[in-house]
């Protein structure tokens, strides 16, 4: 079986994380998939001005029906704030292009994200072209677990989302290979910390009544792991980028940081791209006892690897998925005044009860394997 998978390959490990779970659940449900033919949606977003920018046109419709298969996603493309497509989304694939389409498509764990702004004529677009994905034969559309059907519902109340089915994100079933990793040093403790400053104006918005700025969150953040690593002199603090901005974010602050701290108890992971560099960076995770994580990806794989992690929440999305997940009540919301406080209960709680806390993780994930199990048959019904 020839699969055409349609998304984001390079750039942020968390997608790569988020296919190696489909993947490995598409090798266990339909297995003799003799080739994956990647196409890169980065490639074809408006702002992108490279020789190699591609559409979705008649070429891409004689290259899907040149497959099995089409995939397209997993990755947040519902997002109707695009004025310039035709469906106000990053998917610019117009009703008159899909009709040519013969081949069974598979829209994957694609997340409907109305938190960047939606126009009333950005969401009539994506209205008409949910409606020709819906109505087309041979065509399975799913949304993530991270409140998109919610969301959708609310925005769009009178289009039909029966048919519109809930997956788990690929990341929660990630496949790591085994990775040696010289500076881990057996006799210490990690905490692994992933925070996020792209979106800033969004993530931590100034002026709003008990709101924190990134500025004064850096702040507050830096005092508390300066009290932890004063605490425990076999702390130490990894830190993990998932793109690059992340790297500007990590630098902010450990320059808050006293140098002390920053000579031999913090290590910062390499900034890599791609399949290698989600398989070093995630198998990483899992030297941490506890993780504590801004980023979507960093939540789904750790829970996924059964490690301890916190949410650090600066953008609705990541709640919406705690919320769905049934566990709201673990996430810090660090762009509020007095996060630290209950940021330090969590840390408190998790170490009291770590053991407790990572077999409610299993439960969870098996919940979502079910979860899984009910979907894929008809996936393999579209085949």
């Amino acid at each position: 079986m020839k699969i055409l998978h349609v998304a984001s390959f390079s750039g942020n490990i968390g997608d790569n994380a988020n296919h190696s779970g489909l993947r490995f659940l598409l090798d266990e449900y339909i297995g003799s998939i003799s080739e994956y033919t990647e196409l890169e949606i980065r490639k074809c977003y408006q702002i992108y001005s490279g020789a190699n920018r591609w559409q979705f046109d008649d070429t891409f419709v004689r290259l899907a029906n040149n497959h099995d298969l089409v995939i397209i996603g997993g990755g947040n493309y519902f997002e109707p704030w695009l004025d310039a497509s035709s469906t106000g989304t990053t998917i610019d694939l117009a009703p008159e292009v899909l009709e040519k389409i013969c081949k069974p498509l598979v829209f994957f764990g694609v997340g409907f994200d109305i938190h960047k702004g939606a126009s009333a004529e950005n969401l009539e677009k994506f209205r008409l072209f949910m409606e020709a994905t819906l109505a087309r034969e041979k065509t399975l559309v799913t949304f993530r677990n991270d409140g998109s059907i919610k969301n959708f519902r609310e925005a769009l109340p009178f289009l039909d989302s029966n048919c519109i089915y809930r997956v788990p994100d690929g990341g929660f079933f990630i496949q790591c290979n085994v990775q040696q990793y010289p500076f881990i040093n057996l006799d210490s403790r990690y905490w692994g910390i992933n925070i996020a400053s792209d979106m800033k104006e969004r993530r931590f918005p100034s002026g709003l009544q008990g709101s924190l700025g990134w500025n004064e969150f850096i702040v507050d953040y830096t005092k508390l792991l300066s009290k932890a690593l004063d605490a425990d002199p076999n702390l130490k603090l990894l830190f993990f980028p998932h793109i690059f901005k992340d790297l500007e974010a990590i630098s902010e602050l450990l320059a808050a940081l006293d140098d002390s701290y920053c000579r031999d108890r913090l290590i910062v992971a390499p900034f890599l791209n791609g399949w290698q560099g989600a398989d070093y960076i995630f198998g990483l995770y899992r030297h941490c006892e506890l993780v504590m994580g801004m980023r979507f990806h960093a939540n789904v794989c750790a829970i996924g690897m059964n490690v301890p992690v916190i949410p650090l929440a600066s953008y609705p999305k990541l709640y919406d998925l705690y919320e769905e997940l049934e566990i709201q009540d673990r996430v810090v919301w660090v762009n509020q005044q007095g996060f630290t406080g209950k940021l330090e209960k969590q840390i408190h709680d998790y170490n009291a009860q770590r053991e407790i806390l990572k077999a409610d993780n299993l439960v969870l994930v098996q919940r979502l394997r079910e979860d899984v199990d009910s979907f894929f048959p008809r996936l393999e019904a579209l085949l």
